[in-house]
Parts: structure tokens; sequence; C-alpha cells
């Protein structure tokens, strides 16, 4: 296993650049630019004729630029062609991933090489090492945060007769509960006579909420202290940004659904799709919210069927993403995948 060196750990695609390989060869970061800053601006100011001062556009964050540099030492001056050859295969100009992890916590961009990658022999076992790589994003990112949610429903459910535990319980005739039970989705066996009631589920089976006495001082009638617990699905998805930018956001929308709708609910930016959008079962859309785009099975568009375009981003701090649809299913789910950011 190769040992790690320093609590600044450096990555270019595969190759680690502060480590002790196997065979003895030892990589070192010597020097670097550009990672720990933010990013340059577009902004250009513009002198103001015949006053003090200048007129000032909107500055734009531009791309990343980094350079690292090092050494590489070897045992055996057989294995510096090979190490060369490492750094250079690492430093692509079709595009890497660059990465640093300081005390644990790692931070990437993906970039492409910008210039020549230089390696330069001092001796038979040393060699010095640069590259230059530059990225059209000014962020630097964490590993994404994701989560699910099924449409907002509470299912079950039942408080008759005062409090949970019986201590203020009040006496229905059996029709009564029978009415009340029946508005909540259940049926009961109710006969008007005293003895014991029961649940049963709309299809018919016997509930697993509760066996009912009649109460005797009461005609025809009795207490029912008791609950049946509800299961509510609160139709939302909500993660936190530990960053100072505004990450990337991609959703992913499982049918069978109708017309979904998601809505961030701290700007309140909604994405509604129209009524006439259906997804069968084993149907989605795919939604990158950063470039607009959104797509069936991740192949066809459907942007035509946005009625509002309302696109939002994982900025910094807790955010939440609520799920509604124009027609009810239990199988319909949102699941957002949310990337942290740093200037």
């Amino acid at each position: 296993m190769p040992t790690l060196l320093g609590l600044e750990i450096w990555q270019i695609h595969d190759l680690i650049l502060n480590q002790i390989e196997d065979d003895g060869t030892v990589w070192s970061v010597t020097e670097r630019e550009g990672w720990a800053g933010t990013t340059g601006s577009t902004l250009a100011l513009q002198k103001k004729p015949r006053q003090h001062g200048d007129w000032r556009g909107r500055g734009y964050a531009a791309g990343r630029h980094v350079s690292v540099s090092g050494k590489v030492r070897v045992n055996d001056p057989a294995l510096m062609q090979e190490k060369a050859d490492w750094l250079n295969d690492a430093v692509r100009v079709d595009g890497c991933r660059l990465s640093v992890t300081e005390v644990g916590v790692e931070r990437w961009a993906d970039v492409a090489r910008e210039d020549m990658v230089v390696f330069t022999r001092v001796s038979s076992g040393l060699a010095e090492w640069s590259f230059q790589v530059a990225s059209e994003d000014w962020r630097k990112f964490a590993g994404s945060l994701t989560d699910s949610t099924a449409l907002p429903s509470t299912f079950g459910g039942l408080i008759i007769g005062g409090g949970a535990d019986g201590s203020t319980a009040t006496a229905f005739t059996p029709e009564q509960f029978s009415s009340m039970a029946n508005r909540q989705g259940y049926t009961t066996n109710t006969s008007g006579t005293s003895g014991s009631m029961e649940l049963y589920n709309a299809d018919g089976s016997r509930s697993d909420a509760a066996s009912l006495a009649v109460v005797a001082d009461a005609t025809d009638a009795f207490t029912i202290p008791f609950t049946i617990d509800a299961v509510t699905v609160t139709g939302q998805v909500s993660l936190v940004n530990p960053g100072n930018e505004t990450g990337p956001v991609r959703l992913r929308i499982d049918g069978p659904c109708r017309g979904p709708v998601v809505t961030h609910v701290s700007s309140g930016a909604q994405l509604v799709f129209s009524s006439s959008l259906v997804l069968g079962v084993g149907e989605w859309i795919d939604v990158d919210m950063e470039a607009r785009t959104v797509l069936a099975n991740g192949q066809a568009t459907r942007a035509p069927w946005i009625t509002s375009r309302g696109w939002s981003g994982f900025t910094p701090g807790e955010n939440t993403w609520a799920f509604t649809a124009a027609a009810f299913d239990a199988d319909a789910r949102l699941t957002v995948v949310a990337t942290p950011s740093w200037k």
C-alpha cells in the first residue's frame, strides 16, 4: 500500500502527487497556485467622462487556472521514464479530475491540461515536474448529496373518543362509530347491538388497529379510547449545502406520475409540467437544473411540456424541494442529487 504524505493530498486523475509508492518512489508537491483562493473576474471599469470615478458593470467569475509543481525521487533510475509517463498520462488534454484533500476533506474540479507537462531530470534518481490545468467552472465541489420522496400523503390515522389514553372518552352508538370509521377509509362489523366491535380495511381485510368493546352504562353505546397512528409522507426533500456557493442540482422523477411540480421552497421557484405529461410505470424524466434540460428516459427532450420554468440551485445552507403532481399515485417518486460547492 502506498503511504500518503502530509495533510494536503493532491491527485490528478489516478495519480496521487503526495505519496511513497510500494517501490520506494517518493512524489511530493512543492508549489501550487490557483486552488485555495477564488478565480478572477470579468469586471471592467470605464472612466466617467468629466467627473470623478468609473462606471462599473456586473462582474462574473472567470474559469479556474491551477498550476502545480513538485519532485519525484526514485531508488532505481530505470523507473524514472515510467514515472514521467504516468504524469503525462494523468494530466489529460481531454479532461480529468483534480482533487485536493485537506485534513480529510476532499474537494475537486474537472480540469484539462492548459499548457505542457514539464518533467526535468535533475539527477539519475531525482526529477522536477510541473503542469497547469484549467476548468471552465469557477467552483470547487464535494461529493454529491441525494435523497428522494414520494408524493405527499397520509395513510391511516383515527382518533375517536377523547384522549389517546381514553381519559376523556365519549360514548357513541354503533351507527355513529361506523359512520366515522367509514369517512376515514375503514368499515366495521356493527350490528346495532352491544358487543365487540372490529375495524376492517377498505378491501375487507381485518385491520390490525383495534378491537372495540361496548360500554355497559350507555344504551347501545360504547367508548373508543384509542388512536390509530397515521403514516405521513411530506413530499419534501431537504439537503444542506455546507459550501459558500450555489451548486448544481439534478432531479429524477419516476412514474407513474401526471403533471409533476417541483418547488424550491426557500426561493419559491417552481418547475411545473403540464398535466398532459404522463409518465407510466418504468418511465422517468431527468432534469438538469443548471443546464436547464429535461430528458425522458435519458433521451428525448420534454422541455415543451414545461409551463413554468422555475429553475433552482443548491444554495448555501438548507434547501428543501417539494414534490406535487396533478394526480396522486403512491408509486411516483422524486429524487434530488445536489452537489456542495465553494468559491
